[in-house]
C-alpha cells in the first residue's frame, strides 16, 4: 500500500497525481496506515517540501474519501494527530511544513459526520497557541494564516455551542490574538466574518464586547485599494467590517464614542468622515439601544449641519438624526404616547430648533433646522405629528412677530422644507419635489393603513388655517421682493398637493385651490417679471395640474388658450407678438406634457378608451389642433403662427413620450396594447385631414380623375411646404412611438380593415379619397403635377417612413413599381414641383429602396430599379440641362440608399457617378452631389428603422475614394481635377475620424489641395478635415508646413485690393489651423517661418469679421510667443 505515497511523492503532473489519489481512495482500508505509510516523508529527517507534498496527499484523499469509510476512531486519532502538529508548529520545525494542507485537512474533517465535536475546542486551541509566538505567525505565508483564520470560521458556524461552553472567552481572546498581526486583505474578510458570527450568536459580555470591538475596530477605516484586494465586489472589506460593528447592540458604548473622536479629529479626511457618517448610520438602524445613545449622537451632529459647508457630510449628518428617530419610531407601540422614548428624542431636537427659529443671531442656521425636521418628520406617522406639532406653533407665532421682507422669506422658505414631507406622503407612489429636499422613506409604508391615516389627518388638519392665512397672506404682500415670491409660490403649491388620505380629498378647499391655480396663472403670463419666477409658477402648475386635471381643464388651459390670439397682428414687426405666442405654447407643453397624469378626472367621459394618465396630454394636444384647424391655418399669411403650433403639437408628443418611458407604471399598458386604439393616432389624422384636399385633374392624361393634393388656406394660396413637411415630421414620429404598437398602427389598422380601398398613403385618410378606387395608381404619378399634388407626396413618404420593415405587405403599395414612379417623377421638369416636394419624391425612394428592398424584385421585363436608373443616366447625355441635373441628382440619392444598405448594385450606380464628373459641363454639379452618398439624413436614419450599415465606410473608401485619388492624379485637367476634389472631399467630410487617421499620409494632401478650390463646401470641409487629422500626425504636418501655412494664409488673407476666395467661416476655420501648428511642430521649424506668419495675422486683425479679428487675435498671441 505504501507503493502509492511513493508513486506520489515521485509524480509532478496533476493528472498523475489526482490518478494516484483515486487509486489509494479505492484500496484505502484504514486512514491509520495512510499515515503510516506517510510518516517517512512528513516525520523525523524528512525535507520541509517532502513534508508539505506529503500532507497534500493526506489532503487530497480526505477530500476525495467517502467519509461513511472511515471509523470514528481513525478519525479521532487522526484529529489528534493533527492537532498536536499544530500546537507544536511554533516550536518543531518540520511541523512548521504544511500547514495550510493540515488546517484544510482539519476543515474536511471538522464537516464529516462522524468527527467527535468534543475535538473542536481542542483545535482552536491548538491555533490560537500560534499567535503566543507573534513573529512565528507572521512567518507563515497569508495563504498558511487563511487557511487557519477558514478552519476557525468553520469550527464556530457547525459547533458553536461546544466552543462557547468549553472556552467562552479563552475563544475571543485567541481571535483577538490572531488578528493582532494580520494585514492581508483576504485574511481580514474572514476574520470579520468570524467577529459577525460570535456578535450575533454568542452571547457575548461586556468584556469581550471591548475585546472583539477593540481587535476588528483598528481596521476602520478601510483604506485597501482595489488592486491590493483580490476578492470579490460581495465580499467587500468595508460591508465585512460594518458587519462586524451591527452584529451585536453590545458594542453600541465602544462604537459611538469611537466614532464621534474620529469626527472631531481636525485631520479627518473627507473620505474617512464619509465612511464614519456610513458606519454610523449602519449601527443606528441595527441597534435597539440606539435611545441610549441618541442625545450624543444629535449633540454631535447638528453642528455639522448648522456650522457645515460640505454638502455631502451635511445630508449624510441630518440622514444619521433621522435615523435614530426612524429607529425608536419602530419601537414605539402607540402612535399617541407622547412620553416614549421617539417623544422624548423628539422633543429635544424640536426645541433647539425652536430656539434657533426665535434667535436673531443664528438666522443662518434656520433653513439648516428645516431640514433636519422635515427629515425626521418623514420616519413615521407619529415623528411626523410630533415635529408639527412642536414647531407649527411657534412658526405662526413668529410670522407676525417678522418685520423684514427676508426674514419673512427665510421663514416661508423653511417651513416649505417642512411641509414637502408632508406633501410627499399624500403622494406616496409618485411624490413631487418642489424645494429640493428628498425624504427617507419615499414609500412612507408606516404612514398607510386607516387608524394611521384617520389619526395622522385630522392632527393635521388642525393647522389648516393657519397655514392658509400665512400663506395667503404672503402672496398678498410679496409682490416686491423676489426670494418671498419664490418661496411663497413653493408653499403654494406644496399646500395645494396635500391630500388627506383617509378620506380622499384635498387638503385645501376648491376656492383656495383655484385661488391658488389662478395666482400661478397670472404669474406664468405676466413677462415683466423675472423669468425664474415665471418659470417655477410653470413647473407649479405642470405639478398640480398632473394631480388635479380638472382644474387644467377647467382652469389653465382656458386662461392661455384664451392669450393666443386668431391671428397675427402685422404692425408687431419687431416680432414680440409671435415670441410671446411661443412662450405661451411652451408653457402648455411643460405644464400638460412633462408629466404622465396621475388621476382621473372628476367626470371622465365613459366612452374614452385612452388611460387616464393622457388626459392632459389629450386636452392640450386637441385645443392646438382645434386653433390650428379651425383658426391659424385659414390664412396664408399666418405661416409662422401655423409652424409655431404645429412645433408646440410636436415638441407635446417628444415631452409626453419621454414622461411615458419614465414612468414605470406604463409597461403593462405598452405590453397589452392589442385592445386599445393609439392614443396619438388623432393628432396625426386631424392635421393630415385639414392640409389636404380632394382634387381633379384639370389637363393632361389624368384629365378628370381625382386626386389628393395640398389644400388651400386663402383662395389660391396653399399650405406652404414647410408647414406641410412638419405636418409630415408629427406623423413620422406618431408611427414611430411606443405607443403605436404592431396591433394599433392607425395607418396598417386603416389598410386591413378596409382592403378594397387605396392605400391610406395616398388617400392620407381624406373620406372622399377612399371611394376612388384608381386613386392609388393615379396619386403616384406625379409626372406632370400639379404642384399641390406632388407636395401632398411629403406626407406620403412621411407615413412610409414610420413604418417598420416587416410591416411593407401591409402598407397596401408594391415597392419596387411605387420607387419606380418616385424615380420618374424626381427628373421629370414638367410637374413645376418645389424643391421639398421634390426632396420628398428622393426620400420616398430611399426609404423604398433602403427599408424595403425595391431594388431586389425584377419589373416584368426582367430588369431592377438600378438597371432603369442607369438607363436614365445613359440618356441624360441627350437630355436639356435641368432634365440632366435631376437624373444625376436621383442617382445620387438612389446610390445613397444602397450604399447605406450595402447593396451590391451601389457599385454600377457609383460608377455611373464616376463618369459624369469628367462632364466638361456638368461634371461640376455631378461631383458636389457625392456628398450626398454619406451625408446624415433626417429620413434615411436608424429612427425610420433604416438599414445604416457600419461597413459602409470602409467599404466606400477601399473603392471610390481610392478612384477618386487615382483620377485626380492622372488628370491634366484642372477642371477634372477640381471635381474630383470636391466628389473626393464631399465623401470624407462624414467619415468616421478613424478612417481618416487610418489614412492620414493619402487624405492630408487633398484636404490642403480641397481648401483651394473655388467651393464654399468643399474649402469648408477640407478645412474640417485638417483639424480632424493634426493632432494625431504631427510628423506628416511637419512635411507638408510650408503648403499648410501657405494655403490658410490666402484664405486669411483679405484686402480690399486683395479679398479672400473664403467665407468668413473658412477663414476663421484657417485661423484655427495657423494656431494649432505650435502644438504640433518644433519651435525651430516654426520660427523659421514667425514673421511671414505675423504679418499675414496683423493683415487678418483688420478683416471686415468681428470673428476673424477675434480668431486672429487669439492665433497672433500664439505665435507672438513662440
Amino acid at each position: 500500500m505504501g507503493s502509492n505515497v511513493a508513486e506520489f511523492m515521485a509524480a509532478e503532473a496533476e493528472k498523475d497525481k489526482l490518478a494516484i489519489v483515486n487509486q489509494k481512495v479505492e484500496n484505502l482500508s484504514a486512514i491509520s496506515s495512510l499515515i503510516s505509510d506517510l510518516g517517512p516523508y512528513i516525520d523525523g529527517e524528512a525535507s520541509m517540501e517532502d513534508c508539505q507534498k506529503g500532507l497534500e496527499f493526506l489532503l487530497l484523499v480526505l477530500q476525495n474519501v467517502d467519509p461513511g469509510k472511515l471509523s470514528r476512531h481513525d478519525l479521532s486519532a487522526l484529529v489528534n494527530y493533527l492537532t498536536n502538529r499544530v500546537s507544536q508548529a511554533g516550536e518543531v520545525q518540520i511541523y512548521r511544513a504544511g500547514l495550510s494542507e493540515i488546517a484544510r485537512c482539519l476543515t474536511t474533517i471538522a464537516k464529516m459526520p462522524k468527527f467527535i465535536k468534543s475535538g473542536a475546542p481542542d483545535i482552536a486551541v491548538a491555533v490560537f497557541r500560534l499567535p503566543d509566538n507573534k513573529q512565528s505567525l507572521n512567518d507563515f505565508p497569508h495563504s498558511t494564516r487563511l487557511s487557519l483564520l477558514q478552519l476557525l470560521q468553520c469550527l464556530l458556524e457547525v459547533y458553536p455551542t461546544a466552543l462557547k461552553t468549553s472556552l467562552g472567552s479563552t475563544f475571543v481572546n485567541g481571535m483577538a490574538s490572531m488578528a493582532a498581526v494580520e494585514r492581508n486583505p483576504s485574511c481580514i474578510l474572514v476574520i470579520f466574518k468570524i467577529y459577525r458570527q460570535l456578535g450575533t450568536s454568542w452571547d457575548i459580555d461586556p468584556d469581550e464586547a471591548e475585546t472583539m470591538f477593540s481587535s476588528f475596530f483598528r481596521y476602520f477605516p478601510i483604506t485597501t485599494t482595489k488592486s491590493a484586494t483580490p476578492l470579490n465586489p460581495e465580499e467587500d472589506l468595508k460591508r465585512g467590517l460594518l458587519n462586524c460593528l451591527t452584529s451585536n447592540e453590545g458594542f453600541a458604548s465602544f462604537v459611538f464614542p469611537a466614532l464621534f473622536q474620529k469626527l472631531d479629529s481636525e485631520s479627518v479626511r473627507a473620505d474617512v468622515k464619509i465612511d464614519v457618517f456610513d458606519a454610523m448610520l449602519e449601527c443606528i438602524r441595527n441597534y435597539t439601544n440606539v435611545s441610549e445613545f441618541s442625545t450624543t449622537i444629535w449633540d454631535t451632529l447638528k453642528w455639522e449641519v448648522w456650522n457645515g459647508e460640505n454638502e455631502d457630510f451635511i445630508n449624510r449628518s441630518i440622514e444619521n438624526i433621522a435615523a435614530v428617530a426612524s429607529q425608536l419610531g419602530r419601537q414605539s407601540s402607540n402612535i399617541k404616547d407622547d412620553n416614549d422614548k421617539l417623544a422624548k428624542y423628539i422633543n429635544h431636537v424640536t426645541q433647539e430648533c425652536i430656539t434657533i427659529f426665535t434667535d436673531d443671531t443664528k438666522k443662518r442656521m434656520i433653513l439648516p433646522c428645516a431640514r433636519i425636521l422635515s427629515k425626521i418628520a418623514s420616519t413615521s406617522p407619529h415623528a411626523f405629528t410630533l415635529t408639527f406639532r412642536n414647531t407649527l406653533p411657534t412658526i405662526f407665532t413668529l410670522w407676525h412677530r417678522l418685520d423684514t421682507i427676508s426674514d419673512k422669506a427665510r421663514l416661508v422658505e423653511s417651513l416649505n422644507i417642512i411641509l414637502e414631507t408632508r406633501s410627499n406622503i399624500s403622494n406616496t407612489k409618485d411624490a413631487k419635489v418642489v424645494s429640493g429636499t428628498t425624504v427617507m422613506n419615499e414609500d412612507f409604508d408606516g404612514f398607510r393603513g386607516s387608524l394611521v391615516e384617520v389619526y395622522f389627518d385630522e392632527d393635521f388638519d388642525g393647522f389648516r388655517e393657519s397655514l392658509v392665512e400665512l400663506y395667503f397672506g404672503a402672496m398678498s404682500g410679496s409682490s416686491s421682493d423676489l426670494d418671498l415670491q419664490i418661496a411663497t409660490t413653493k408653499g403654494l403649491t406644496l399646500l395645494a398637493t396635500i391630500r388627506n388620505n383617509s378620506v380622499n380629498r384635498p387638503f385645501l378647499n376648491s376656492f383656495e385651490q383655484g385661488t391658488i391655480i389662478e395666482k400661478l396663472n397670472e404669474t406664468a403670463f405676466d413677462m415683466k417679471i423675472a423669468e425664474e419666477l415665471r418659470t417655477l409658477a410653470v413647473t407649479s402648475l405642470s405639478t398640480l395640474s398632473v394631480q388635479y386635471p380638472d382644474t387644467f381643464i377647467n382652469i389653465t388651459l382656458p386662461n392661455f388658450v384664451g392669450r393666443l390670439p386668431d391671428q397675427l397682428k402685422p404692425e408687431n414687426g419687431d416680432g414680440s407678438d409671435f415670441s410671446r405666442i411661443v412662450g405661451l405654447l411652451d408653457s402648455l407643453v411643460d405644464i400638460a406634457c412633462k408629466s404622465v397624469c396621475q388621476r382621473e378626472l372628476d367626470a371622465p367621459d365613459s366612452d374614452s378608451k385612452i388611460h387616464f394618465k393622457f388626459r392632459l396630454f389629450t386636452a392640450l394636444q386637441s385645443e392646438l389642433i382645434m386653433r390650428f384647424t379651425q383658426h391659424i391655418s385659414k390664412n396664408a399669411a399666418q405661416k409662422s403662427y401655423q409652424m409655431a403650433i404645429l412645433a408646440a403639437i410636436y415638441r407635446g408628443l417628444q415631452v409626453f413620450d419621454d414622461a411615458l418611458a419614465n414612468d414605470k407604471t406604463m409597461g403593462e399598458l405598452f405590453s397589452n396594447t392589442g385592445d386599445t386604439i393609439d392614443p396619438y393616432a388623432f393628432i396625426a389624422i386631424a392635421l393630415f385631414k385639414r392640409v389636404i384636399g380632394l382634387f381633379q385633374h384639370e389637363t393632361g392624361n389624368l384629365k378628370g380623375s381625382w386626386f389628393v393634393g395640398i389644400s388651400e388656406v386663402d383662395k389660391g394660396e396653399y399650405f406652404d411646404d414647410s408647414v406641410v413637411a412638419l405636418v409630415g415630421t408629427i406623423g413620422t414620429y406618431i408611427l414611430r412611438s411606443n405607443t403605436t404598437s404592431h396591433e394599433n398602427n392607425f395607418l396598417l389598422k386603416a389598410n386591413a380593415e378596409n382592403p378594397t380601398e387605396p392605400s391610406r398613403v395616398w388617400t392620407l385618410f381624406n373620406f372622399g379619397a377612399h371611394t376612388r378606387a384608381d386613386l392609388g395608381v393615379c396619386q403616384q404619378d406625379l409626372r406632370s403635377g400639379p404642384s399641390n399634388k406632388c407636395s401632398a407626396n411629403i406626407l406620403s413618404a412621411a407615413l412610409i417612413a414610420g413604418i417598420r420593415k416587416e410591416d411593407v405587405g401591409r402598407l397596401g403599395l408594391t415597392a419596387h413599381e411605387t420607387a419606380k414612379s418616385m424615380l420618374l417623377n424626381a427628373i421629370s421638369v414638367e410637374n413645376k414641383c418645389s424643391r421639398p416636394a421634390r426632396l420628398g419624391m428622393l426620400q420616398m425612394l430611399q426609404l423604398l429602396v433602403n427599408k424595403f428592398g425595391a431594388d431586389k424584385k425584377s419589373f416584368e421585363d426582367g430588369k431592377l430599379l438600378h438597371d432603369v436608373m442607369l438607363q436614365l443616366v445613359k440618356e441624360a447625355t441627350s437630355k436639356p440641362d435641368p432634365e440632366a441635373y435631376q437624373i444625376y441628382q436621383a442617382l445620387a440619392y438612389f446610390a445613397a440608399a444602397t450604399v447605406a444598405a450595402y447593396e451590391p448594385c451601389s457599385t454600377a450606380l457609383i460608377n455611373a457617378m464616376m463618369q459624369g464628373i469628367s462632364d466638361p459641363k456638368r461634371g461640376r454639379k455631378i461631383a458636389q452631389s457625392f456628398a450626398i452618398l454619406l451625408a446624415p439624413s433626417n429620413i434615411m436614419n436608424d429612427s425610420n428603422f433604416c438599414t445604416l450599415r457600419p461597413l459602409r465606410f470602409g467599404r466606400l473608401y477601399s473603392t471610390t475614394v481610392s478612384e477618386l485619388i487615382t483620377l485626380w492624379r492622372s488628370n491634366d485637367n484642372s477642371r477634372i481635377k477640381e471635381n474630383c476634389l470636391i466628389a473626393l472631399v464631399g465623401i470624407l467630410r462624414y467619415m468616421p475620424a478613424k478612417i481618416l487617421q487610418d489614412n492620414a499620409a493619402q487624405i492630408l494632401p487633398i484636404a490642403l489641395a480641397g481648401t483651394d478650390v473655388p467651393d464654399k463646401a468643399t474649402k469648408d470641409a477640407s478645412m474640417n478635415i485638417m483639424i480632424v487629422l493634426m493632432p494625431e500626425n504631427p510628423s506628416l504636418i511637419e512635411e507638408h508646413l510650408d503648403s499648410i501655412i501657405n494655403r490658410m494664409t490666402d484664405r486669411t488673407h483679405n484686402t480690399y485690393d486683395s479679398p479672400s476666395d473664403a467665407t468668413v467661416e473658412a477663414r476663421s476655420k484657417a485661423l484655427d489651423v495657423l494656431g494649432m501648428l505650435p502644438t504640433l511642430v518644433e519651435n525651430g521649424l516654426l520660427l523659421k517661418r514667425k514673421n511671414a506668419v505675423l504679418k499675414e495675422l496683423g493683415i487678418a486683425l483688420d478683416d471686415c469679421s468681428r470673428e476673424v479679428r477675434m480668431r486672429a487675435d487669439r492665433c497672433k498671441m500664439i505665435w507672438f510667443n513662440l
